[in-house]
This record gives structure tokens, C-alpha cells and sequence, in this order.
């Protein structure tokens, strides 16, 4: 990949609290030129949240796209996506003469992989739901973009990169790993552990300079944003504020455990989703008493976590730890997670053994680092798989997702200004 190739990654997570933007050149390396966040509407986030749940009593896509909540969220939903798309390519006054594309992941609606159909015994194929329709968000970004330069442009989108992986046997997820193997040899480094803290988080090991495996590990910032939207006029905990004044709740820490255990102790391959762990079973805590204690204890759980999925790395544990996503920005976490990981932090009685384990294993002294630009590494991501999709590189494989063969992932459309009806607002493996 010597030629220089620019693309445009776009990310909106699980959060729904922004649309990550990355403008990414590729020549060899990856050069991250420039990054912005949008926000989305207060209203968008509710509305998400609201078609989620009605998602998951769905059994048939048709019977999803023919809701009237569905086809609301999803207009306002490429709108806004669009609308920020455009802003940035406007601001950064990017060259789109020379744009490969732009690389769209959509918003995750559900996820029932293959891990998820053997544990939970689920009579039906695994399959995967993103909203997006990446031929409207390429007319609707052109449309845009010729009202506000006056000049007509052909955008191409490249999109829906989980179903591949779905039909050839994947769990359609963990994306990250061999972007993460990518940076770590473009850093000079053969062996790390790279841990993104998102609204999930997942880890991606790497070993010899190769991503030798990737799983999800749980919630990061969905139990404690959760509980601050609900009980407090703030979107999140900033630097931790509320949680510097509570304390670790045991028996708290434990029934969160209890309430996802079947994931969490299930081997990898396997990816998740909040659902696994959903809001709504922990409801028996959610009370505005002992906040500070609540949110402190969850967030000390998302470290746990982390630690705990060390155990599936196969044998030598890389001591070199990096770092990345918004959940970092969060002290309270950061310290959490070095603590655990130097033996100096809660282990519940049950885990004792686990992570006794977990330390003999260790290559060494731990070593934690947090990645610069940690914020825009997902949109980077998009950007990286848009560009291997273009040269038609695999980018998932049997020992990271637990596909059959390596696999090419993702849909190329370009823009049509004159279309009105668009069949693609689900992604493929959409109750396959």
C-alpha cells in the first residue's frame, strides 16, 4: 500500500454521543491528517435508544423497515451523519478530487453471533443489525456539499463490513484487531495488548507483530454514563468527579458480575452487545441512593473486566499495555486498571485463582501507555477497512473472529442524486 490513498473513516457508537470523523492518508503508514467530533441531538440519542428496544422484539427485517419508528430514526439518523460529514469536509476544505471514500460503519441495533446462538441455545442463524444506508448518505452528502461550494461531486461510501464476516461463520466483530496490529508495527512494537474503552470494551492481542486473537470484555462506560444521564443533569462523569467521592461497593461488584457471567466467562471467539448485559437487568440498583458509590463500583467493574479477559490470551501475557478510546479520558478508570493490574486492587473471592493466573502469566512489569489520538482510532479504523476493501485485502480471520476463511469486508456505492428509495438502510446480515 505504497500509493497514497485518502479516506474518510465515520464512526457513531453504541453512546450515540457524536459522529467521529477521521480524514486518513495511507501510503505504508497511517497519517491521521485531521479529526473532529459532532455531537448528536439529545432527541437522536433518545430516539436510538427507543429503537433499540423495539429492535429486539423484531424478527424480520421487513418487519423493522416497515415501522413507521424505524424509517423516523433512520431519516434523522443519516441526516445528521450527513450534515456532520459535510461540515468536515467543508472545515478541514478536503480535496475530494483525491477522497477514496467515505467509510461508514452505521449504528449497531443488535448483534446475535455465533457465540451467542450455541450459549443461549437461540433457534435461528446468527446475524447482525446496523442502520445506515450508505446510498443515502453518499446522495445526501453530494446534495449538500453542491449547496454549499456549488460544485456537483461524485461521493462513494464504503459500508456494512460485518455482514461478510456474519455469512462466512464470523462473529461479524471484533473489527479492531488488525488495525491495531497495523499501528503497533508501524510503532516498532512486536508484542502488546491493545484495550479500546468505549461503551464496550474489547482487547486485541498481539503477538510476534500479528493480532493473535480479539474479544469484547464487557461494559466500559455503559453502566456509569447510564446512571449520571438518569440521575444527574450531566451527559457523563467528567474526570470522574462523582466517582472520586464514592467508594467500591463488594456486593455490588459482584452482582454486576452475576448479571453477565455467561458472557464474560464464555471463550472467545465471541462479540457483544449491551443487551448481554443490558441496563434493564441491573435495575434492581438503579436508584439515585448512593450514586457516587454506584457509579464509582461500575466504573472500578469496567477495569475488572479488562483484567479478567486477560485469562483467553494464550500463553504469555504481553506486559505492554496501549490504551485507546473516550473511556480513558476518566482517571478513575485509568487508576483502576493499573491497579488491578498490579496486583493492588479488589478481586472477588470467586476470581482468586483467575487472576492469580493472569499475574503468573505476565511477561513482566506492567507497562501502560495511552495511545495519542486514542479518540479518533475508531474512525480510523473505518478509514484503514475501507481502504483494504479497495484492494480487496481480507481483513478478518479464523483466530480473530472465527470466520472460515479470511474475509474482504464491506459494500461499495457511489453517489445518485436522483434516488429517492433506498433498499440498504439495513445491512445485509440483517436476519439473514
Amino acid at each position: 500500500m505504497t500509493q497514497k490513498r485518502y479516506y474518510i473513516g465515520v464512526m457513531t457508537g453504541n453512546s450515540m454521543d457524536a459522529v467521529d470523523m477521521a480524514y486518513v492518508c495511507f501510503d505504508g503508514r497511517i497519517n491521521l491528517l485531521c479529526f473532529d467530533s459532532i455531537p448528536f441531538s439529545a432527541d437522536m440519542q433518545k430516539q436510538t435508544a427507543e429503537l433499540r428496544e423495539f429492535v429486539r422484539l423484531c424478527k424480520t427485517r421487513v418487519e423493522i423497515e416497515n415501522s413507521s419508528l424505524f424509517q423516523f430514526v433512520h431519516q434523522g439518523y443519516i441526516t445528521q451523519v450527513a450534515q456532520a460529514v459535510t461540515s468536515f469536509i467543508v472545515t478541514h476544505q478536503i480535496d475530494l478530487k483525491t477522497l477514496n471514500g467515505i467509510c461508514f460503519h452505521g449504528k449497531t441495533l443488535d448483534h446475535c453471533p455465533p457465540s451467542r446462538v450455541v450459549k443461549e441455545k437461540i433457534n435461528g442463524k446468527p446475524y447482525t443489525i446496523q442502520m445506515g444506508s450508505g446510498q443515502q448518505l453518499a446522495d445526501l452528502t453530494a446534495r449538500l456539499l453542491a449547496e454549499q461550494t456549488g460544485v456537483e461531486h461524485r461521493i462513494s461510501v464504503i459500508y456494512d463490513f460485518r455482514s461478510d464476516d456474519i455469512f462466512n461463520g464470523g462473529e461479524g466483530a471484533p473489527l479492531i484487531p488488525v488495525f491495531n496490529a497495523f499501528m503497533a508495527k508501524q510503532d516498532g512494537v512486536l508484542n502488546r495488548i491493545d484495550i479500546n474503552a468505549g461503551n464496550t470494551s474489547n482487547l486485541c492481542v498481539i503477538q510476534d507483530g500479528k493480532a493473535k486473537g480479539g474479544w469484547d470484555l464487557g461494559p466500559c462506560n455503559e453502566y456509569p454514563d447510564y446512571l449520571i444521564r438518569t440521575y444527574t443533569d450531566l451527559p457523563f462523569d467528567r474526570n470522574g468527579q462523582i466517582a472520586k467521592g464514592g467508594r467500591i461497593n463488594q456486593d455490588l461488584l459482584q452482582r454486576l458480575f452475576e448479571k453477565g457471567q455467561n458472557f464474560y466467562q464464555t471463550k472467545p471467539p465471541k462479540s457483544g452487545d449491551p443487551m448481554y448485559y443490558n441496563t434493564q437487568e441491573i435495575i434492581d440498583f438503579q436508584c439515585a441512593d448512593g450514586l457516587a458509590d454506584k457509579v464509582r463500583t461500575c466504573l472500578y467493574f469496567s477495569a475488572y473486566l479488562m483484567v479478567y479477559g486477560l485469562q483467553f490470551v494464550k500463553g504469555t501475557i504481553p506486559a505492554n499495555f496501549s490504551l485507546f478510546g473516550g473511556g480513558w479520558k476518566n482517571p478513575v478508570l485509568f487508576a483502576d486498571f493499573q491497579n488491578i493490574l498490579n496486583q493492588q486492587g479488589l478481586i472477588l473471592p470467586t476470581h482468586q485463582t483467575v487472576f492469580a493466573d493472569i499475574y503468573a502469566r505476565l511477561a513482566g512489569q506492567p507497562m501502560i501507555r495511552q495511545q495519542q489520538n486514542g479518540q479518533a482510532t475508531e474512525s480510523m479504523l473505518m478509514a484503514l477497512m475501507g481502504a483494504y476493501f479497495d484492494l480487496n485485502y481480507p481483513w478478518t480471520q479464523p483466530c480473530l473472529t472465527g470466520c472460515q476463511t479470511p474475509t474482504v469486508c464491506g459494500l461499495k456505492t457511489t453517489s445518485d442524486t436522483h434516488r429517492i428509495t433506498y433498499a440498504d438502510c439495513l445491512c445485509r446480515a440483517c436476519f439473514d
